[in-house]
């Protein structure tokens, strides 16, 4: 009897219109739920009674998901490890849209190891809105969640009533706009797609697209022992660069916060103001000096490179450290977690820098 755990944690899927047309926090009432999803996709519910599927649901956060902070992600990481010690086989947890993509990559480091699909979605309407994108999103979670091809934190989505949902992995995706299909793999191809091979055909597909980027996450899942990492330093800070950015902010955060790592989005070919007032140079000397490892994102997508202009090279020496091709959902919450669980600043640059759940180039 194969288990499957809805871990519902707030948001727009479970929320409602109130009179005024603004979408407030409601409760995801599980048996209207199953009852729109019987309706909608018939053949979800005959799989339900062939395979003899056992549902249930837990709540552990109910939030929308611009108030989710570091804590929440712990609460939820732990409340997926009990639903696997438990003996769920497939897990599908409904969240907000807007900070999703960070949940899902604290997810995948929170849970490493884990040997079974967990699979994020959400959606843009309310359920019980009439073109409501909610059930379509869910059914395809729920598709993939029961494909045991699955194992680690994925995101499925498709933000559109009537087309299949994209799946991405958990620690390579973005949100890119406020509707539709608004989820994209950013430096990689998405894992795949739900689709019909043809227009006359009826039945839905999962097909794989990236299946060295899935063969890979499912090798290092595989290779470790499943166990609850969730502690988490929400001591940082994050900088994105733009012209005229001042780099006694730097300094400022630093003294007043004294936080424990510090992320900077710079542009797109490695580089910062180096030159006059505005130069970051010292600032990223006296942090590193201070024992503070300082590392660098891409505002846009492709590898940080930080040897091609001169301004990139001084950066790299003052002491930042660039990230390859991980984006900035990705590494914020990294370095939450890295610094939760390393000794010292050489043990969270050198977690920083290893691929531990398919978010960056080996």
């Amino acid at each position: 009897m194969p288990k499957l755990k809805i871990v519902y944690t707030g948001g727009t899927i479970g929320g409602k219109r109130n009179p005024q047309g603004n979408i407030i926090e409601e409760d995801l009432k599980r048996n209207t739920f199953v009852k729109l999803l019987d309706r909608k996709f018939p053949s979800l519910h005959y799989d339900f009674k062939r395979d003899n599927i056992q549902l249930s649901s837990t709540t552990p956060v109910k939030k929308f998901s611009e108030n989710i902070v570091p804590a929440d992600w712990s609460a939820i990481a732990k409340s997926i490890y009990e639903a696997v010690q438990e003996g769920s086989d497939a897990i599908v947890v409904a969240h907000g849209t807007d900070t999703m993509a960070y949940t899902s990559a604290a997810l995948s480091f929170m849970l490493q190891g884990i040997k079974i699909p967990v699979i994020m979605t959400g959606s843009n309407y309310p359920m019980e809105m009439e073109k409501t994108d909610a059930i379509r999103n869910m059914h395809d979670a729920i598709k993939v969640a029961l494909d045991r091809r699955f194992k680690g934190i994925f995101l499925v989505f498709s933000g559109i009533d009537n087309k299949p949902s994209d799946i991405h992995l958990g620690t390579r995706v973005r949100k890119e706009k406020f509707y539709g299909n608004c989820f994209r793999s950013v430096n990689t191809d998405m894992i795949g797609a739900i689709r019909r091979k043809s227009f006359i055909e009826t039945t839905e597909r999962i097909k794989i697209v990236n299946e060295k980027l899935l063969n890979k996450v499912t090798t290092l899942n595989e290779l470790k022992n499943f166990d609850l990492k969730n502690n988490v330093v929400d001591k940082i800070c994050f900088f994105k660069i733009y012209p005229g950015f001042d780099p006694w902010s730097l300094e400022y955060m630093v003294n007043k916060k004294l936080p424990r790592g510090l992320i900077l989005e710079v542009y797109n070919s490695g580089t910062a103001c180096v030159e006059g007032k505005y130069s970051i140079l010292k600032y990223i000397e006296e942090i590193n000096s201070k024992n503070i490892p300082i590392f660098i994102t891409s505002q846009h997508e492709g590898k940080v490179v930080m040897d091609t202009y001169i301004s990139s090279k001084e950066i790299k020496e003052a002491g930042a450290i660039p990230l390859k091709d991980m984006i900035t959902e990705c590494a914020i919450p990294k370095l939450m977690w890295a610094l939760g669980h390393a000794e010292s600043k050489k043990d969270v640059i050198n977690l920083m820098l290893t691929n531990l759940c398919g978010e960056m180039e080996d």
